[in-house]
């Protein structure tokens, strides 16, 4: 097998591979405060999150880019097993976060229903017992519906 005609600097491969690791434990990080449902607690995981995902597309800049890296066999060797820690914390969290909208848009639409109900109060019985309602604007809420 040919050695590589410009290969990355060893310590570029090693920085890259630190981040990588420190990223997912940021997003382990993050998943653990979900799954325990302490969601007041994410703020500063997701700040500190934020400057280890810059830090990361720095160093990826300044080594060329994912194709420079892919095809640099030493780097690719070096950041297999840190690239699929982090693409199975990304997984789990993409799961994680998917399973809070749902909880969150069908909470709303239980709060946006509730809040329409008691905009139009029953007021009787009209013609063919069907209950007559008053006559309401509609309810101003508006949330994410996803398509």
């Amino acid at each position: 097998m040919a050695s590589d005609p410009n290969p990355l600097a060893p310590q570029d491969i090693e920085t890259l591979a630190l981040l990588s690791d420190r990223l997912a434990d940021a997003i382990d990080a993050e998943c653990a405060e979900m799954a325990a449902r302490r969601l007041h607690r994410l703020q500063p995981l997701i700040e500190a999150k934020i400057q280890v995902v810059k830090a990361y597309e720095r160093q990826l800049a300044q080594m060329g880019g994912p194709a420079v890296i892919a095809a640099d066999t030493g780097a690719r060797a070096r950041l297999k097993a840190p690239t699929r820690r982090l693409r199975e914390a990304l997984a789990l969290h993409t799961v994680q976060i998917a399973a809070a909208r749902t909880v969150s848009d069908r909470l709303m639409r239980s709060i946006a229903e509730t809040v329409a109900s008691k905009a139009r109060p029953v007021l009787g019985y009209g013609p063919g017992a069907a209950l007559r309602t008053a006559s309401a604007a509609p309810a101003a809420m508006a949330f994410h519906a996803s398509v």
